[in-house]
């Protein structure tokens, strides 16, 4: 019985070559999914809307917007239904341990998050690593103090 080294032995340089090519393609891809999930997102009030940047950042229409405020609690994020996860950054769709859908973009696990709420009910936690989510809040407050 071959095994696989043996196997990869019998290929011709060709062949070789192209399997090294596909797994330093896989490595590159990998490591850049990984270092995109851990840019730090952004809130930006401009034209109108709310724009997150980054990886599963949205823009928002403020009209769409029905409350921004600061929370101290973050329901615990049960299950990743599609986004990244990796020690305190998540970023993506997550299922509460009560089963509601939640969206977080969360960069670090500084407390209080800041928590918007759309129209349609659909809830966004958002938390920076950069700078201090209370002054965010402040500067969001400013610009739209009938939404906080």
């Amino acid at each position: 019985m071959n095994s696989s080294f043996e196997n990869y032995n019998n290929l011709n340089p060709k062949q070789k070559r192209l399997i090294f090519y596909v797994l330093v393609g896989v490595m590159i891809f990998a490591i850049g999914a990984v270092g995109l999930g851990f840019t730090d997102n952004e809130l930006i009030i401009e034209d109108g809307q709310l724009e997150i940047t980054g990886q599963y950042g949205e823009a928002i229409p403020l009209a769409d917007i029905q409350l921004i405020e600061l929370t101290e609690k973050r329901p615990s994020l049960r299950r990743r239904i599609n986004g990244f996860s990796f020690g305190s950054r998540k970023k993506g769709f997550f299922r509460t341990t009560g089963g509601e859908k939640v969206k977080a973009i969360i960069n670090s696990n500084a407390r209080p998050w800041i928590l918007i709420t759309k129209k349609s009910g659909d809830k966004i936690y958002f938390s920076s690593n950069g700078k201090s989510n209370q002054s965010i809040y402040q500067e969001l407050k400013k610009t739209l103090p009938n939404k906080g």
